[in-house]
């Protein structure tokens, strides 16, 4: 006792002394230094310490409402989360919700900014007369120990648009009409915008009821980002556990991520957009935390002053409503047969790891392939890499095919040809969404079964559906050495090409190069008729560089629709310079057959070989045509007499030509005839034909005979003509005239057109509709059949 007596003294001063450390540091917080308020001497609040802001509070008079009434919007800042931020919530009449983060964040950056035009000296602080007695807008905030607060009243006589501010214990201020309006944010606004309670990946299932039916998915166990982890739950017309298209399940889960609320509405409101137009979706969102509460929307009526939005109400787990983009409607309506997945597989091909091709008969071989990084190696049947091009393109056509239906899960396996199968298809890949806990491999089995009528059933191992493709299809799920080829079909120099022939039932066209270059038509034969360079040139690099999008098979055990082709193109090739490589000197001609349609490609055959290939739709489009000029129907403007425009049911409408432009003979209005004689000057310069449609006389319904126009055109003779009275050339003698005959509209390739034919040239041609419409509306003709 003696010794703790002698050193009490020391304790209690110890004890002290930590105490008015402790004082001094907590009192020192809320202090201002001197460097400190140097730095800030000109902004309105003294000290910033945005760590230590934990609340803030926002009153002020929301917009329309009566004279008095103010709303506070009261902020607080939470702790700190798994995610290592401190969120911030708001609680605005009573409710509290989730705070929208970036408008609070631009609110305290433009607070700690905030600086002053001047001071309002004491003697003229009138708070009243200033309006601060009853502030516009009071901003409070908690910044560790300090407590911050700034008033906002009525308006200073300058800067225009200034108002006076009070900060409290500083004084009162000028601010700027610009820092007035940053601060001016209603209490509303601080309200987080994302309507949707749970993200994509935090859903076990969702429900979508009322227009489009009902559409009720769930999660799937071979998981996946997004869409492409959930299939049909249990007891879905569609099928039970039936895959969901990812693609569309994406639209749906893009559109709850638009659902943010651009303005929110009171019970009331949102009561009187149900009665005028009640919702047209209902959707159900179940969260994979069972203690999570579910989320139910009703989305569809009539927003109050929005037309380009709908109310969105959410019931569950908390009571919202809110107008929404009306575009988010559209995903959520669509019926429950565009959700079916009619793809065989669902891996996109970046995520493709592995596949295997394996034939169903003992002893048939089989084919591995592996990604390595951005190449591919084949495994079996032998070990050696393969081109990137080359495996891409076998990849991307297993994942090219799709089901025209799907069949009822209780179909008979046997009768379908799928037991035993023929064949079975192995795709392994790696999801690169892949969540916590969801698997990191996805493996995709199918089952070939034999073909049927010109179909073939493939059952989907992951949710055993099974689907019916044409038979067509199905090559590219079989095992072929074919797949493996170079995609290289030819390879030459299209300036090579000496000579074409295109063969097509009916038509043989044939054209050679000349000496200097340029294409002769040497069949079909006929009056007017000649070969379009450009065409043919375009047909002689499609060949001269011909890649195969796909290899189908090794050998035409299957006719492909080669056995009679639909399309025969052969070029004949000249040497090629000195110094192209062995490949070109060898090549003396190239020949492709063009058999059934495969998607939007054609099967193909090249040369004498058996291999078969998806030739390029370019390749077809190049050669299907007609390889004549299409420039028959242009004249210099400058080398027209006359224009005689007669329509079919009208009075002619006749133009003179001049050096000068166009002049319709008899008008009244000059001006307005000027302008349409201008018209019809550019339209007979640009009156380039899109292309050749048939050869002889026209058919009935090109709707030639009679046409709904004839322009005959008078050329004028070569001469320098004298000037008349004016300055004005005359009219200029013709020398030669040929008509053109606008017949009846269709569409060529695409494009909208009239069939036109000129006298002189046997064919019928095929000229846009646009370049057309300015001499029948000249003729007062109807562009329109």
């Amino acid at each position: 006792m003696r010794h703790l007596r002698r050193h009490a003294t020391t304790l209690i001063l110890v004890a002290l002394a930590a105490a008015a450390a402790v004082a001094l540091f907590v009192l020192d917080r809320g202090s201002v230094s001197t460097d400190e308020a140097e730095r800030r001497k000109r902004h309105l609040f003294e000290a910033w310490r945005p760590d230590e802001i934990t609340e803030l509070t926002v009153t002020m008079a929301p917009p329309g409402a009566p004279p008095g009434a103010q709303q506070t919007a009261r902020l607080t800042r939470g702790d700190v989360n798994d995610a290592g931020q401190r969120p911030w919530s708001v609680e605005i009449d009573g409710q509290r919700h989730p705070a929208d983060e970036p408008t609070i964040d631009q609110l305290l950056g433009t607070l700690e900014f905030a600086t002053a035009e001047r001071r309002v000296s004491e003697e003229a602080s009138d708070r009243a007369a200033l309006g601060l007695a009853a502030p516009r807008l009071t901003i409070a905030l908690a910044m560790g120990p300090r407590r911050e607060r700034l008033l906002l009243g009525g308006s200073a006589p300058t800067p225009p648009g200034a108002v006076y501010a009070e900060v409290a214990g500083r004084g009162v201020f000028v601010v700027t009409k610009q820092l007035a309006a940053a601060l001016d944010v209603p209490p509303d606004r601080f309200r987080s915008r994302s309507f949707v309670p749970y993200l994509p990946a935090e859903l076990s299932g969702l429900t979508l009821d009322g227009e489009g039916g009902s559409r009720r998915f769930s999660r799937a166990p071979w998981g996946g980002g997004r869409g492409a982890g959930f299939r049909f739950a249990e007891g879905s017309p569609e099928g039970s556990g039936v895959r969901v298209s990812a693609p569309a399940l994406d639209l749906v889960l893009s559109a709850l991520g638009r659902m943010q609320a651009e303005a929110f509405l009171s019970e009331e409101e949102a009561a009187q957009a149900a009665a005028s137009g009640g919702p047209r979706v209902t959707l159900t969102l179940l969260p994979s935390d069972p203690s999570a509460r579910y989320g139910v929307i009703d989305v569809g009526g009539a927003c109050p002053g929005r037309p380009d939005h709908v109310v969105a109400v959410r019931r569950e787990p908390t009571r919202a409503a809110a107008c929404v983009p009306a575009s988010v409607l559209d995903p959520l309506t669509e019926d429950a047969a565009r959700f079916v997945d009619l793809a065989l597989v669902a891996a996109p091909l970046d995520e493709v790891a592995e596949v295997k091709l394996a034939a169903g008969d003992r002893g048939a071989p089989s084919l591995e392939l592996a990604r390595a990084g951005s190449e591919w190696h084949l495994r079996a049947p032998e070990d050696r890499p393969v081109p990137t091009e080359t495996g891409r393109a076998l990849v991307q056509a297993i994942l090219d095919v799709r089901a025209t239906r799907l069949l009822p899960a209780a179909s008979d396996p046997e009768a379908l040809g799928l037991d035993p199968p023929r064949a079975t298809l192995r795709v392994v890949s790696t999801p690169a969404s892949a969540g916590e806990g969801e698997p990191q491999e996805r493996i995709e089995t199918l089952e070939i079964g034999a073909e049927q009528a010109g179909v073939v059933r493939v059952r989907r191992l992951e949710d055993g559906a099974i689907a019916e493709i044409p038979a067509s299809a199905a090559g590219a799920l079989l095992p072929s050495e074919a797949s493996l080829r170079s995609m290289e079909v030819f390879d030459f120099a299209p300036d090579q090409v000496s000579a074409l022939r295109i063969e097509r039932p009916g038509l043989v066209q044939r054209l050679r190069r000349t000496g200097e270059g340029a294409w002769q038509l040497v069949e079909p034969s006929g009056a007017g008729l000649a070969a379009d360079g450009a065409l043919a040139d375009e047909l002689a690099e499609q060949l001269a560089g011909l890649k195969a999008e796909r290899w189908v098979a090794a050998d035409t055990g299957q006719s492909y629709g080669l056995g009679a082709p639909r399309l025969v193109v052969e070029a004949e090739l000249a040497p090629p310079p000195e110094g192209a490589g062995a490949s070109g000197a060898a090549a003396r001609a190239a020949r492709v057959a063009l058999g059934a349609h495969a998607g939007p490609g054609s099967l193909a055959r090249a040369g004498d070989g058996a291999a078969v290939f998806v030739a390029p739709p370019s390749l077809e489009a190049a050669a299907g045509r007609l390889l004549l000029r299409r420039d028959v129907f242009l004249v210099p403007p400058q080398d027209i007499a006359r224009v005689t425009l007669a329509p079919r049911d009208g009075k002619p409408v006749v133009l003179e030509g001049s050096p000068h432009g166009f002049t319709i003979a008899g008008a009244a209005d000059e001006a307005s005839a000027a302008a349409t004689a201008a018209r019809v000057r550019d339209a007979l310069a640009d009156l380039r034909a899109e292309g050749a449609v048939a050869l002889g006389q026209p058919e009935r319904h090109h709707g030639l005979g009679p046409p709904r126009l004839r322009v005959t055109i008078e050329l004028a003779r070569p001469q320098a003509a004298p000037a008349g009275e004016g300055g004005a050339s005359p009219p200029r003698p013709s020398e030669g005239s040929f008509t053109i005959a606008i017949g009846a509209g269709d569409a060529f390739r695409g494009t909208n057109v009239f069939y036109a034919r000129r006298d002189g040239v046997s064919a019928v041609y095929a000229i846009a509709q646009s370049r057309v419409r300015p001499l029948l509306e000249a003729a007062g003709v109807a562009s329109v059949d």
